[in-house]
């Protein structure tokens, strides 16, 4: 059987990159850093990207134009919510006005039931302690550096993990998170050319399958039954490609027999 086409959970792509240019990509999440990003690509419809709607935590002038009423707009009409989040070290935008956006697109994931994919750099138990008050159906840690009590505590929460290449070699990921709830990613950068993040996504593939004693194909198809079982969840099926979803269905079905990489 033909290997799965790449899937990249997390990305970032220059919204004037073409069509042309994302059809060597493989299959990404792409994530915007502010609402004038999501609004120029929201209308896109690519057959192997879904464009997320995001405020960046780090992104003083995004976060200071930031708009509960378009967010929610924009939310409506994307398959996935990011890159959301907070920073606590890093970011110059004082933490209030972080947690008022942060709030703010935790809510709209529960109005929308869409998936969301959370920044958490630096801010591991303030990231818990705002799921704790707005639980979400399938919240995506991304720049995961929680110990390992407060991993566990995300996995209690529902949270899944979309791992890179900087910090897939930390063993919290081989022993505190279960298989079902990892994802791969590249991080790849807003200026960089989308034809290399397969490259990039395999990389990651084959460290997570040093880590966990697999081989890199098998966590391929992995990321790929989590991913389904997160449209499962959420229900955006509709939000996206017909050939991202034609991709889920023998990963689902997988799934559902228990005849999946871990036994049933």
């Amino acid at each position: 059987m033909p290997e799965k086409i790449s899937l990249d959970a997390h990305a970032h792509v220059r919204p004037s990159r073409t069509s042309e240019e994302l059809a060597n990509a493989g299959a990404v999440l792409a994530m915007t850093l502010s609402l004038d990003e999501a609004e120029a690509v929201v209308r896109r419809r690519e057959p192997w990207v879904a464009w997320g709607v995001g405020c960046h935590p780090r992104g003083v002038e995004a976060q200071a134009a930031f708009s509960a009423d378009r967010f929610r707009r924009l939310a409506d009409r994307a398959a996935i919510i990011g890159e959301v989040g907070l920073d606590v070290r890093t970011s110059k935008v004082p933490l209030d006005v972080q947690l008022r956006t942060f709030r703010v697109a935790l809510q709209t994931a529960v109005e929308t039931r869409r998936p969301i994919s959370i920044h958490s750099y630096t801010a591991t138990g303030e990231i818990l302690a705002e799921l704790h008050r707005t639980p979400v159906a399938a919240p995506i840690l991304h720049w995961w550096t929680g110990t390992a009590a407060q991993t566990k505590e995300a996995v209690s929460l529902g949270c899944y993990f979309s791992v890179h290449s900087a910090v897939v070699r930390r063993s919290i990921f081989r022993t505190c998170v279960p298989p079902e709830r990892l994802l791969v990613e590249s991080d790849h950068g807003w200026g960089d050319p989308p034809a290399a993040i397969p490259c990039r996504v395999e990389w990651v593939e084959h460290l997570l399958g040093e880590s966990r004693k697999m081989p890199r194909e098998e966590v391929r198809a992995l990321a790929w039954r989590n991913l389904a079982a997160i449209v499962r969840q959420t229900g955006i099926e509709s939000l996206l490609s017909a050939a991202l979803v034609a991709e889920l269905p023998s990963v689902s079905k997988s799934a559902d027999r228990g005849t999946g990489l871990f036994g049933a």
